[in-house]
């Protein structure tokens, strides 16, 4: 069931309280109906005016729960949070294909604020009341581990195309003989840049912490990615 629930503190605040704002709201999913997840969670938003200036800070935690039946591998959602003079859109991508995928009934965190993070806006009238703040999730689009899907393909294909490049890039990495080999073929550039991002967390691991937990990186993430293409193959095969 969709969590709907009202503003959990009231706006009806004094001209004297504006020197700084609290609000918490629980966070909304507007999804589809038929998505395969179950949302919840809060957005707190603080902000502090001093003349016609506002400096925001906003803290949240998004929790979710496979409801599907199936096993999630891939995720794009997007979440708007906007506070009493402004807001942000995040977009959420969570792929799995390269790892183990979320099973039914599964709970994870589906997204959380970073530390510390504040905006700043300019020519804020004080006497005008606050917008009421608002926090919305909206799952656009799944892939399960059977291949079938919630939502349109084409909403993914971007990420879809950028998978085959990184697999490309792990299973050249992983076949590499020698240590020089391993560490030439790691360092090679791959395009398109999500693809070089998913690379650049196996470079910090060799750079922190050696070639041996490197390869053990590389060699867990093409096992699982080689797992999904192997289910992905069985099941194509049965609908044929």
């Amino acid at each position: 069931m969709k969590f709907q629930a009202a503003i959990l503190l009231p706006l009806c605040l004094t001209l004297s309280a504006w020197s700084q704002l609290t609000f918490t709201v629980p966070v909304v999913d507007k999804s589809d109906p038929a998505s395969p997840l179950e949302i919840s969670g809060t957005a707190t938003f603080t902000e502090q005016i001093v003349a016609n200036s506002v400096t925001a800070f906003s803290e949240f935690k998004i929790n979710a729960r496979n409801t599907s039946g199936k096993g999630i591998v891939l995720l794009l959602a997007y979440f708007d949070e906007m506070g009493p003079h402004g807001g942000t859109q995040h977009i959420i991508q969570i792929d799995y294909f390269f790892r183990r995928h979320i099973a039914p009934g599964d709970s994870f965190a589906l997204a959380r604020s970073s530390p510390g993070r504040r905006t700043s806006a300019c020519c804020v009238n004080p006497l005008e009341p606050p917008t009421e703040p608002t926090a919305d999730v909206r799952v656009h689009y799944v892939q399960f581990a059977d291949s079938s899907s919630f939502g349109e393909d084409a909403t993914a294909e971007d990420i879809l195309a950028t998978r085959s490049m990184i697999l490309a890039a792990l299973r050249r990495i992983d076949h590499a003989s020698t240590k020089e080999q391993f560490l030439k073929f790691l360092a090679q550039r791959v395009q398109p840049e999500p693809a070089d991002n998913f690379l650049e967390v196996v470079r910090y691991t060799e750079k922190n912490r050696g070639i041996a937990a490197a390869r053990v990186q590389i060699h867990a993430a093409l096992t699982a990615a080689e797992d999904h293409v192997a289910s992905l193959r069985v099941v194509q095969d049965a609908e044929r």
